[in-house]
């Protein structure tokens, strides 16, 4: 047990979550970054996935997913970089680095299966880019910097379930449960089950790896965005609103929360007009049928 908060709980164990994980997200944060530098090389992005032979392979297996009909297949990270884009294979390398973690993540609750995890968290990263693109009062730099940041906490921003289903597998799976049952948020049933919940967990992990503070933020407050710190509002705002969207969409979560209480406010921080939410439900439902999880 991982918890801090409930009387007989063992303390958090930073180094436990951190080998519970298995991977670490630099990677993800250096090639989003590197795709979004204008300044930056694509045989710098090139560079850091052909280091990486089991990333390599399956950015070239997404990428030849996406041109599927091609006549030839792509062989090459240098290939993929010229037919799908800078910024497409950033992402894709990005997913690639850290997806080992979330696969195969066991939990007993009822529609809750081994792909649950990575499918949730993958779906959010690809619905940051649709939510992003609605930010139009950014400029094109900033809007581009930020897709970057939100593409990788969308990625990670529930890397702390990972934890609790690994460390913490009988309490977290009835906290599941009683969310799904309930509706009540997740993080109000692992707080009161395990003591400490996964955005917690999450945030505390973001610090140990030493990601960029935006990233801390974007992590920890995904269930609470404004109450983030004010510089790191935006990517807290831009990862809950496509968390809810996509939970909108009909993808699986752990979470039963039906309120969605935030959203309309995470939306009006962002200047987004929540009239439009089915709209954009609607695009990012089309977006995730051409992804391949």
């Amino acid at each position: 047990m991982i918890g801090t908060a409930v009387k007989g709980k063992k303390a958090f164990d930073i180094l436990a979550a951190d080998e519970a994980v298995g991977v670490r997200p630099e990677t993800a944060v250096r090639v989003t970054q590197l795709a979004a530098d204008d300044e930056s090389t694509n045989k710098q992005l090139e560079e850091i996935i052909d280091a990486d032979p089991s990333m390599a392979m399956r950015v070239l297996k997404l990428a030849n997913s996406a041109l599927y009909g091609m006549r030839s297949r792509i062989l090459r990270i240098e290939r993929a970089v010229a037919m799908l884009g800078r910024m497409t294979i950033g992402k894709l390398a990005a997913s690639a680095s850290v997806e080992s973690a979330f696969r195969n993540v066991r939990i007993d609750a009822p529609g809750i299966t081994k792909d649950t995890a990575w499918k949730f968290s993958a779906s959010v990263a690809f619905a940051t880019e649709t939510v992003v693109s609605e930010c139009r009062s950014l400029t094109s730099v900033t809007q581009r910097k930020l897709g970057a940041e939100a593409f990788v906490a969308g990625l990670i921003h529930d890397i702390g379930t990972v934890v609790q289903a690994k460390i913490s597998p009988e309490p977290f799976g009835a906290a599941v449960t009683a969310s799904l049952k309930s509706g009540v948020p997740l993080i109000n049933h692992e707080r009161r089950l395990i003591g400490i919940d996964h955005a917690d967990i999450g945030r505390r992990l973001a610090e140990h790896w030493s990601l960029p503070a935006e990233l801390i933020q974007g992590i920890g407050f995904h269930h609470d965005p404004l109450n983030a710190d004010t510089e790191h509002r935006t990517l807290a705002c831009v990862t809950h609103v496509a968390i809810q969207l996509v939970r909108r969409s009909g993808v699986v979560s752990f979470d039963g929360d039906t309120d969605m209480a935030l959203l309309e406010p995470a939306m009006e921080f962002l200047r987004l007009d929540s009239r439009n939410t089915d709209k954009l439900v609607g695009i990012i439902r089309d977006r995730l049928d051409g992804v391949q999880f």
